[in-house]
């Protein structure tokens, strides 16, 4: 029973340990790679002896903001304590330079590269590593789950989604049950909602399920003894990221924050995707040249095809992709809908054909790589698109969404890529991008942006979803 007791905090070391080797291994490669650099330009012999120091206070900073181990953090959350952390800890640097009294400190070439690289390469590594423990069972700690039926299903099936977030369901515990349940998905029913399993130190607490008295005793007596009570009061979709508890006297409050009416972020966003689309243009605009001359000499059409989008305001605009279906597509896809009764429900689903006949071959390579959405960076710089936002829609599509799922996308500019594109593209019906594009609306950030540009890499190299 003592083993089992301490396997809690066995758990919480390993995890720790591996991702301060991990953290520390991509600040030291980022140091050597800064000193290279100084190397090449000046000639000065590389020596990291005053940064090893920087490993140290990461750990303090990385402990102290949460990331370490980190469970129960999200991708975004987990990149934005980063940047934060990495900030506090250059700044720090930066004041021992000026306040020491030895000047013998790397230049600032050196933290401006170590900087970058950690903020690159920490969340993927991190990511690396998280995946290499859960596939041996080593990730995260077990949890105990509370609720009544349903809500204990709703919960346990959310846990076992993001095995990434470190909680794994180990027992649940209702005081209303079925006749001879024994488990919820796979999780063993342990006992009522007054029991507990004192192995686990964890809880998830599913607060529509009971009520404010209950929820006392249940915190106050029953899981008296757990490290951490995870208490979840909406179990239902609509989900809010930028939440924040409040203390308004006697009452606590939770603070839903829109980052969308802050004009300051807005500013931030509009101008950090032009830098990055300017800054890589060396590398888009000479694949554009080379696809339209590829497109011209194979498909001997016209290598771009125009059409009209639904953008921020519900205002239509004019979007730009190189072309991947025949010259009569249109009249190409009537025909075969009206001629096929499984073609033509798979298009009201989604819009979208797995097996599109208007597609041409190079067309279809194009797709499966997304390499005909290039264009469309020309909007994002003129300001009629941005790079992560929610999918510029045709008309017929728009109209095909609810009224709830079309107002919030009016607030901000269709993006280039977003969350439909990294949660299963063309796989997706009309219900999953109501759902992805109006929780990218409620929890917009510089963080969520981010998390989606990384994440969208993966998706167009893998090409799952895409046709």
């Amino acid at each position: 029973m003592k083993t089992r007791k301490n396997l809690f905090f066995k758990r919480h070391l390993l995890n720790t340990v591996a991702l301060c080797v991990s953290d520390s291994i991509v600040l030291l490669v980022g140091l050597y790679l800064g000193n290279w650099i100084i190397y090449l330009i000046h000639g000065v012999p590389i020596s990291i002896h005053y940064a090893y120091a920087v490993i140290p206070v990461w750990w303090v900073g990385a402990a102290v903001s949460g990331l370490l181990p980190g469970w129960g953090l999200g991708a975004v959350e987990e990149v934005r304590r980063i940047q934060i952390v990495l900030l506090a800890l250059f700044s720090l640097a930066a004041l021992t330079y000026f306040f020491g009294r030895d000047r013998m400190i790397p230049s600032r070439v050196v933290y401006i590269v170590s900087w970058v690289f950690g903020g690159i390469f920490l969340p993927v590594f991190r990511w690396a590593v998280r995946t290499l423990l859960i596939r041996r069972g080593h990730w995260g700690c077990r949890v105990a789950v509370y609720g009544k039926p349903d809500d204990a299903k709703t919960l346990v099936m959310a846990l076992q989604k993001s095995p990434e977030l470190g909680y794994r369901p180990a027992a649940v515990f209702s005081g209303i049950l079925e006749e001879n349940r024994q488990d919820v998905c796979g999780v063993p029913v342990s006992g009522g909602s007054l029991q507990t399993d004192d192995r686990i130190k964890v809880a998830a607490v599913a607060l529509p399920s009971f009520s404010l008295n209950e929820v006392t005793r249940l915190v106050d007596h029953t899981l008296a003894d757990c490290n951490k009570v995870i208490m979840f009061p909406n179990l239902q979709e609509g989900v809010f990221m930028s939440v924040r508890s409040r203390s308004f006297g006697d009452l606590i409050g939770l603070e839903v924050a829109s980052n969308l009416f802050n004009p300051f972020a807005r500013i931030l966003k509009r101008l950090s995707e032009a830098f990055l689309v300017v800054l890589t243009a060396p590398l888009w605009v000479p694949l554009c040249v080379v696809l339209t001359l590829l497109i011209c000499l194979v498909d001997r059409t016209n290598p771009f095809y125009t059409q009209t989008r639904i953008g921020e305001g519900g205002r239509p605009f004019k979007v730009y992709k190189f072309r991947t279906m025949v010259p009569d597509a249109e009249k190409r896809l009537q025909q075969e809908l009206s001629q096929n009764d499984d073609l033509r429900a798979e298009w009201e689903s989604c819009y979208k054909l797995k097996k599109d006949p208007r597609i041409t071959p190079l067309g279809r390579v194009l797709r499966r790589l997304s390499l005909d959405e290039l264009p469309q960076l020309i909007h994002v710089l003129s300001g009629k698109m941005a790079l992560v936002g929610p999918r510029p829609l045709p008309e017929y599509h728009h109209d095909a969404l609810s009224e709830l799922a079309r107002t919030p996308r009016y607030r901000v500019k269709p993006g280039l890529t977003g969350f439909w594109q990294i949660s299963g593209r063309s796989d997706a019906d009309i219900s999953a991008m109501e759902k992805w594009d109006t929780y990218y609306v409620r929890n917009w950030s510089v963080w969520l942006d981010s998390v989606i540009l990384a994440r969208t890499l993966s998706a167009v190299c893998s090409a799952k979803g895409a046709y």
